[in-house]
């Protein structure tokens, strides 16, 4: 008995080279926007976090929405289409006082992955191409 090999029904291919959908430039703005917003908090954050295990994650998801506003900006450029403003650091005051406790990074975090996997979950039906 041979080996079943498993195949995509109904797929096509996805084609770079396609001009994006409104839907697909709407949420990659979104996403921009989105991550530029998040960028800011999680600056303001590692100005005053004091526990390391907290500050790895913060670290983290800083990364994650630096590298996700990055991908989205190749496309933009790619496209031809216009970069978004975004938040920048002029949108929030690093000097601050501190407004909360460690844990309620964590509390953040977890709140924002929720939002992101709910918004992105939603998105995927809508995209055509590989690279959105």
């Amino acid at each position: 008995m041979g080996t079943i090999k498993p195949i995509k029904i109904g797929l096509k291919k996805s084609n770079p080279d396609r001009k994006l959908t409104a839907p697909e430039m709407g949420k990659l703005w979104a996403t921009y926007m989105g991550n530029s917003m998040c960028n800011c908090i999680l600056n303001y954050f590692l100005q005053h976090v004091e526990d390391q295990d907290i500050k790895k994650l913060v670290e983290h998801a800083k990364r994650l929405t630096e590298e996700f506003q990055s991908s989205v900006k190749e496309i933009f450029i790619k496209e031809n289409i216009p970069i978004p403003h975004g938040f920048t650091e002029e949108d929030v005051n690093l000097g601050a006082p501190r407004l909360f406790e460690d844990e309620f990074y964590v509390y953040y975090l977890k709140y924002a992955g929720k939002a992101g996997l709910s918004i992105y979950s939603i998105a995927i039906p809508l995209m055509y191409r590989e690279d959105v």
